[in-house]
């Protein structure tokens, strides 16, 4: 009765942190994505989310979900339904895999779990089929666990393919070898799909090589499973002295590993690496953690064991509930993400934009650090909008000349390719007076130190600015835009 009770309170807390101002960040290109995808009929999402090579069982739900009467409304519902699967996760690991009332509160009130479990993507869902599957399979409850495999295969690649390869590799029974083929049969309907999106990520290197931070694809992997372990043990917004319980909690984990089944160890690192394969080729280091937030339950558990018998064990749960809570108080307070695109001030420059710009005007946005999509839609479109990409610079230089005012969004850390942002800002603002503002807190020394470690010159202060450059000269120069 005493852990049924703590698991209650765990959960309402949960509920709490998931559930409250739904809408605090700004909506992202791939929120965007889901937003406009879910309000098409059914017939319409299953064709879009193929040609995105998603798998379509979130999308569709998700658009059931939004029919409802609902409290919240646009990104917001949206990312309510989130929420309910990430309570639905700490459900399903307190049925299936553990009653420890540490390693419940260590996944239900994780800082990357606030993150990640509450956006408008599938990240969550996946997190609970992932842990659905492997403790009915574990537990050879071959029905059910063929049920939530294919859930989980039609949610997401990924943890699907890692989680049924690890098992079927680990275990290499006959159980498991026909439970992979009925799994392939029922996947057919998706498998030309999976197929190309298997094509793609074999040619995903150049595609993610453009965003990489280090400029050298070794170091690159170094920068990736670091940023995903910092997230997946302390979260993404901290103050520096929380980064001393990364460490701890690795050694943590790897203690907690002693006495667990050596066969539940060798699914869970080939599921790791499989996963971590699959997604360090295709996306940049800010969105491993994102992609693998499915490894967040058994980080818990390992960690939560790794604490029993500790002498230090109070100080330890202390230490790490007062990062948790400041991590949740700085993401509350959008400060110090590790990611500041998460915290960009899309609404905020948006706003400071539709007031002042007409349709004389011209609005670009840099498409290679900021978020141009999410950025577009919160614009009024009184002024024709162009993302800098690359066919977006030549259609912006052919239209600088006859705006009367171009305004210019931009991250302050130039990543296009042969600095084109910087080149249209540079003509753009060579004949007019230029007035800017710059949003997002400052990168913190340990921030600017890490980036000078990997030879990454830092910004010289805020993440995003907004440049207004005016054609009228008896403006003058104004330090911000007013």
């Amino acid at each position: 009765m005493r852990g049924h009770k703590s698991f209650i309170v765990i959960l309402l807390l949960q509920a709490l942190l998931l559930f409250s101002s739904l809408d605090l960040l700004a909506i992202w290109g791939d929120e965007l994505f889901t937003m406009e995808t879910v309000a098409r009929p059914v017939n319409e999402i299953i064709p879009i989310a193929q040609r995105d090579i998603h798998p379509p069982l979130y999308f569709v739900l998700l658009h059931g979900w939004s029919q409802l009467p609902l409290p919240w409304h646009g990104v917001a519902a949206l990312r309510a339904f989130s929420g309910l699967w990430a309570l639905a996760a700490s459900v399903i690991l307190y049925l299936l895999w553990t009653r420890s009332a540490v390693a419940l509160a260590l996944f239900a009130l994780s800082p990357c779990l606030l993150l990640y479990g509450r956006m408008a993507r599938s990240y969550s869902m996946q997190t609970a089929l992932a842990l659905l599957t492997l403790g009915l399979l574990w537990k050879r409850r071959w029905i059910p666990a063929y049920i939530a495999t294919m859930l989980l295969l039609y949610t997401h690649y990924v943890p699907g393919v890692a989680v049924l390869a690890a098992y079927v590799l680990v275990t290499r029974t006959r159980q498991s070898f026909f439970f992979s083929i009925a799994a392939v049969l029922g996947y057919l309907p998706w498998v030309l799909t999976l197929a190309d999106a298997l094509r793609r990520w074999g040619s995903a290197s150049g595609f993610s090589a453009r965003y990489m931070i280090s400029g050298n694809p070794i170091s690159e992997q170094i920068v990736k499973s670091g940023f995903g372990t910092v997230s997946l043990t302390i979260g993404e917004t901290f103050f520096a002295a929380s980064l001393i319980l990364v460490p701890v909690m690795l050694l943590l984990i790897l203690r907690g590993l002693r006495g667990v089944s050596w066969g539940l160890i060798a699914i869970g690192v080939a599921a790791a690496a499989i996963g971590y394969l699959g997604v360090s080729r295709w996306v940049s280091y800010p969105f491993i953690p994102a992609r693998l937030l499915w490894l967040l339950p058994p980080i818990a558990m390992a960690s939560a064991r790794g604490l029993e018998g500790l002498r230090w064990r109070t100080t330890l749960l202390v230490l790490i509930g007062v990062s948790f809570a400041s991590s949740d108080f700085l993401y509350f307070s959008q400060e110090r993400f590790l990611n500041k695109s998460y915290a960009a001030p899309h609404r905020e420059v948006a706003a400071k934009v539709n007031a002042g710009a007409g349709p004389g005007d011209l609005i670009v946005a840099d498409a290679y650090n900021t978020d141009p999509q999410a950025f577009g839609y919160y614009l009024n479109g009184k002024a024709p909008y162009i993302p800098l990409d690359e066919e977006g610079v030549a259609k912006a230089r052919s239209r600088l000349a006859a705006a009367k005012t171009v305004w210019i969004y931009s991250n302050t850390r130039d990543t296009s390719p042969g600095g084109a942002t910087s080149a249209i800002r540079t003509e753009a603002c060579a004949a007019r007076p230029a007035g800017f503002d710059l949003f997002l807190s400052p990168y913190t020394s340990w921030e600017r130190l890490a980036m000078q470690a990997m030879g990454v010159r830092p910004p010289l202060a805020y993440a995003y600015e907004i440049r207004k450059c005016a054609a009228d000269p008896t403006t003058g120069p104004p330090r911000g835009i007013q």
